[in-house]
């Protein structure tokens, strides 16, 4: 399983975000994802966003139970938004500013 520990995390997945971002700190990226083979489960992963190595991902028969399992992973997580933030062309225009497109994306 990928729960590494309980600790408060600084954000979280939810049913409402999961599917438009991922949780990132310096080291590492964590998301879920609907499985590519088996429509009715999720995958919960874990990768070392440096490099793109797997640490880790788990199958889950619910996305309430993949959100558990990202959630209680105890790093100082912020949530990327990938659907309509900064990025791509964006990046330097209008509400985002250079080096908006790192971690920490303005939206």
């Amino acid at each position: 399983m990928l729960i590494f520990g309980l600790m408060q995390n600084t954000a979280l997945l939810t049913p409402e975000n999961y599917s438009s971002g991922f949780l990132i700190d310096e080291d590492l990226m964590a998301g879920i994802t609907a499985h590519p083979e088996q429509k009715e489960n999720f995958l919960a992963f874990v990768l070392r966003h440096t490099t793109g190595e797997y640490l880790g991902y788990q199958a889950y028969p619910s996305l309430d139970l993949a959100l558990q399992a990202i959630n209680q992973i105890p790093r100082p997580w912020t949530f990327e938004k990938t659907k309509g933030a900064c990025g791509g062309e964006k990046c330097g225009t209008g509400p985002c500013p250079v080096g908006g497109c790192k971690k920490g994306n303005c939206d």
